[in-house]
C-alpha cells in the first residue's frame, strides 16, 4: 500500500517534470516564431545522437529568413512525440493573413451596404492588397502597392485617378476597422497620400434639355414603360443606380409619394425621400396588386440588373429626345444642380443624394455655376432684409459690382 502510493507519487512527478519541460520548450518556441517573418515554417528530424551526445534532435527553420531553432528528446519515441506537439505549436502560431481577416469585414460592412457594392468592395481589395500576414505590410510596401496602382493597365487603358483613389480609400478603411477590433496595430497605408487629380463630376443636360428629357420619360413612362419609371425617380430623387434597382414594393408608401431607400453604398444611404406627386402616381400605380418583398423593376429577372440596365435605357430615351447620350450617374448631378436652383439647401441636397456632407455633393454632382447663383440669391436675400434703400442700390450694381461686395462680405464674415 505504501509502495503503492511511492509510485503513484513518482508517476505524478514525472508527469509534472514532463509538463514543465513542454512548457518550457512551447514559451521558447513562441518566442522563435513571433521573430519569423514568413508562415514557411519547417520542422526537420528528428536526427539521432551524433558522437559525443546521447539526445534526439529536432530542428524547426523559417525557410524565409533562414532562423533555426532546435529542440532534443530522450529516446526516437520521445522526439516523435515532441514533433507533434511542435506542429500544433507552429500551426498555433500562423499568422492570420489579409485576404483572411478581409472575410469578417465584408460580413461588417454586409449589415451597412448592398449586395453588389459589398461584392465590388472584396473584388477591389482582394486584387490590391498581397495575402501576407496582417503585420507583416510596412508603409514603405504600402506605398509601393499604391504606386504600382496608379500604373496599372485596365480594360480601358491606365486606371483613372479617381479609381485608383477609390481603392486608397477603402484600403484605409479596411485597415481602420482591423486596428479597431485589435486585428493590426497600424495602418500601414495611413500616411499614402493620393496621386493625381480625378475628373469631377459627369456631364449633365442643360436645363432646356433636361425639360426635353423630362417630357420624353414621362411619356413613355404613362404608357408602361418601367425603364423611364426608373430614370425619373433617379431624376426627382437623385438616387443611385443600384439604388432604384435594389428598391422594393415595400418602400413605397403613401400612394407612392413616400420612397425609402434601405440599404446603398454607404451608411448614409438609408433615407426617406418625398417623391414628386405626378411620378409619385406612375409609382403607385406600377406597385399595385404586388408583393411588398418584389424589386419595384425588372422583377421578371432572377436577380437585380446590374446599373448598365439603366444605362441602355437612358441612352434609347435620349436618342428619342434628339439629345446626345447621357449616363445615368448624370442624372444624380441634375438632380441636386436643380434643387439648388430652386432653394434647397446645401445640407438637404447632400441628405437626398445619401452623402454625409456636401463636399462630396459639391465635388461630383452640382454645377459650380448653380452654387454661385444660390450663394448670390442668399446674398440678396440677406441684404433686402435690411431695407428698401440698400436692397435698391444692391439692385443698382452690375454684375461685376456685386461679385466684389460678395467677396469683401465673405472676407469680412471669415
Amino acid at each position: 500500500m505504501v509502495s503503492a502510493t511511492v509510485g503513484t507519487n513518482g508517476a505524478a512527478a514525472g508527469h509534472k517534470s514532463r509538463a514543465q519541460a513542454q512548457g518550457l520548450m512551447r514559451a521558447q518556441i513562441a518566442g522563435f516564431l513571433r521573430g519569423c517573418d514568413n508562415v514557411a515554417v519547417v520542422i526537420y528530424g528528428p536526427y539521432p545522437p551524433c558522437k559525443g551526445r546521447s539526445r534526439w534532435r529536432l530542428q524547426v527553420v523559417d525557410a524565409a529568413t533562414g532562423h533555426k531553432k532546435s529542440v532534443t528528446a530522450a529516446s526516437l519515441e520521445a522526439a516523435l512525440a515532441l514533433k507533434e506537439v511542435l506542429r500544433r505549436e507552429v500551426q498555433r502560431h500562423v499568422p492570420v493573413t489579409l485576404h483572411q481577416v478581409l472575410e469578417p469585414y465584408l460580413a461588417h460592412k454586409a449589415t451597412r451596404t448592398g449586395p453588389r457594392w459589398l461584392h465590388l468592395l472584396g473584388l477591389r481589395l482582394r486584387m490590391f492588397l498581397p495575402d501576407v500576414p496582417v503585420g507583416q505590410l510596412s508603409p514603405e510596401r504600402a506605398e509601393r502597392l499604391y504606386e504600382a496602382e496608379t500604373r496599372r493597365v485596365a480594360r480601358f487603358g491606365v486606371v483613372k485617378a479617381a479609381t485608383h483613389q477609390a481603392v486608397l480609400r477603402n484600403t484605409k478603411e479596411f485597415f481602420r476597422w482591423l486596428i479597431k477590433k485589435n486585428l493590426a496595430t497600424s495602418n500601414p497605408f495611413e500616411r499614402v497620400e493620393p496621386i493625381g487629380k480625378p475628373n469631377a463630376g459627369k456631364d449633365q443636360p442643360r436645363e432646356t434639355d433636361a425639360r426635353t428629357l423630362d417630357q420624353v420619360l414621362l411619356r413613355e413612362a404613362e404608357g408602361g414603360d418601367e425603364g423611364a419609371l426608373a430614370l425619373l425617380l433617379q431624376v426627382y430623387l437623385g438616387l443611385r443606380s443600384s439604388e432604384v434597382l435594389g428598391l422594393r414594393v415595400e418602400a413605397v408608401e403613401r400612394g407612392g409619394e413616400k420612397v425609402t431607400v434601405v440599404r446603398g453604398k454607404t451608411k448614409n444611404a438609408t433615407r426617406a425621400l418625398e417623391l414628386y406627386p405626378v411620378v409619385a402616381a406612375l409609382l403607385w400605380k406600377h406597385c399595385q396588386g404586388r408583393p411588398g418583398d418584389e424589386r419595384v423593376f425588372a422583377a421578371n429577372r432572377a436577380e437585380q440588373p446590374n446599373p448598365d440596365w439603366m444605362r441602355k435605357r437612358l441612352h434609347r430615351f435620349c436618342k428619342l429626345a434628339g439629345l446626345r447620350p447621357y449616363c445615368p450617374h448624370a442624372l444624380r448631378g441634375l438632380h441636386s444642380t436643380l434643387a439648388l436652383a430652386s432653394g434647397a439647401t446645401t445640407h438637404h441636397v447632400a441628405a437626398s443624394l445619401g452623402h454625409a456632407s456636401f463636399s462630396t455633393t459639391a465635388r461630383h454632382y452640382a454645377d459650380a455655376s448653380t452654387l454661385d447663383n444660390a450663394r448670390n440669391r442668399r446674398l440678396a436675400s440677406v441684404l433686402s432684409q435690411e431695407g428698401d434703400g440698400l436692397s435698391r442700390a444692391v439692385q443698382a450694381l452690375s454684375e461685376e459690382e456685386r461679385g466684389r461686395l460678395l467677396v469683401l462680405l465673405r472676407g469680412k464674415r471669415g
